[in-house]
């Protein structure tokens, strides 16, 4: 391939990751507002599920979605008061408190994730394995970068600036 066409494919490439980032949030957004959330409460509620054990720390919360220390504390308020999560302090560090998800209150948006993981892997299908594990190493490096992008970001904001010396 001459550079030309590798140029419009990575430009093609970018603005679909783009488009995709865009529906992504939007679809997200639309699910959450069904129960009265926001996309980030459920994208946190779904970090929490897709924990280990089902249960993280306000700590781990935040270090996972970037959000503040602060903005934490407000969204598992928010939902706990909502029924959505309960706190529960451990049982070998009283110190600690874990988040856990309350099943039952997330019952009723639980089909419309569904729906949309059975289009994935519907969609999927038209791949044979060689391009699955294409798509998956792409999609592996896509969230590591992410992740990585995340960290910086919230890392460079979570620092105090130094002040100006005269």
């Amino acid at each position: 391939m001459d550079r030309p066409d590798r140029a419009a494919l990575l430009e093609k490439l970018w603005a679909l990751g783009r488009t995709m980032s865009t529906q992504t949030v939007f679809l997200h957004q639309a699910i959450a507002q069904t129960i009265g959330l926001n996309a980030t409460d459920t994208k946190c509620v779904d970090l929490i599920l897709q924990s280990r054990d089902g249960a993280l720390t306000a700590g781990q919360l935040s270090d996972m979605s970037g959000l503040t220390s602060g903005a934490i504390t407000h969204l598992l308020d928010r939902l706990e008061k909502r029924n959505f999560i309960e706190r529960r302090r451990d049982t070998a560090d009283r110190r600690k408190v874990y988040v856990r998800v309350r099943l039952e209150s997330i019952a009723s948006v639980i089909p419309r994730y569904e729906a949309i993981g059975q289009a994935y892997l519907a969609l999927a299908e038209q791949y044979d394995d060689e391009d699955l594990r294409l798509i998956c190493d792409y999609l592996e490096k896509t969230s590591a970068m992410s992740q990585r992008e995340l960290a910086k970001l919230t890392a460079a904001a979570r620092t105090p600036r130094s002040k100006e010396r005269n």
